[in-house]
């Protein structure tokens, strides 16, 4: 398969992000053909790797770096949470540099082309409170605002975490006080109820 058909298979596809696996499964070539094909592509600056195995189709427009999560994380479930999410939705007025997802997966840093990604473990019983956000081509999984900041406060308050909760400069926060009170409740770490009295969200 020349350049020039590998790139329109992927556009027919609308392959964004993707694999080596999922080019392989398109195609007749082998894995060590796809890779070469994938890594040529690259060298021309058409793609850019960002995982072993998983790449970004440069061509595609408009490619939010939220999109690549799953993948970095996969087969562990992941979502946008934290600041990421908090700044996504306005409730926070700082974007931050570094962006935050949580995932069964162990914590990590991921440094790569198009962003560094933060990512924080979450006990597979707390990977709820999210949906899939469509964006004009894409998409990408996002905490819903209350669990957003439900897991930032819930990781800000766990020993020895990394995370530290927001301080906002006005005092209130704009969320669902009765979703936050209910989310709130499926945490079950008093610690967490503990904050939410203390700060009057509850």
């Amino acid at each position: 398969m020349s350049a020039t058909e590998l790139l329109k298979l992927l556009e027919t596809h609308k392959l964004r992000i993707f694999t080596t696996g999922d080019v392989i499964s398109l195609t007749n070539m082998t894995q060590t053909a796809v890779t070469q094909s994938l890594y040529r592509l690259a060298k021309q600056g058409m793609l850019v790797r960002i995982k072993r195995g998983v790449w970004v189709n440069k061509l595609m427009d408009n490619i939010n770096p939220f999109e690549a999560v799953p993948y970095l994380t996969a087969p562990w479930p992941a979502y946008m949470s934290l600041h990421s999410a908090l700044a996504d939705y306005g409730i926070i007025a700082e974007i931050p540099h570094i962006i935050y997802a949580v995932s069964t997966h162990i914590p990590r840093n991921v440094s790569t082309p198009i962003g560094t990604f933060h990512i924080h473990h979450l006990n597979k019983r707390l990977i709820w409170g999210y949906e899939v956000k469509q964006l004009s081509s894409g998409s990408y999984p996002i905490a819903d605002p209350e669990k957003a900041f439900l897991d930032l406060a819930y990781l800000s308050l766990v020993p020895r975490s990394p995370i530290q909760m927001v301080h906002k400069r006005s005092k209130k926060w704009e969320l669902n006080p009765g979703k936050l009170k209910e989310y709130a409740k499926r945490f079950e770490y008093p610690p967490l109820t503990r904050y939410l009295e203390k700060t009057g969200l509850l």
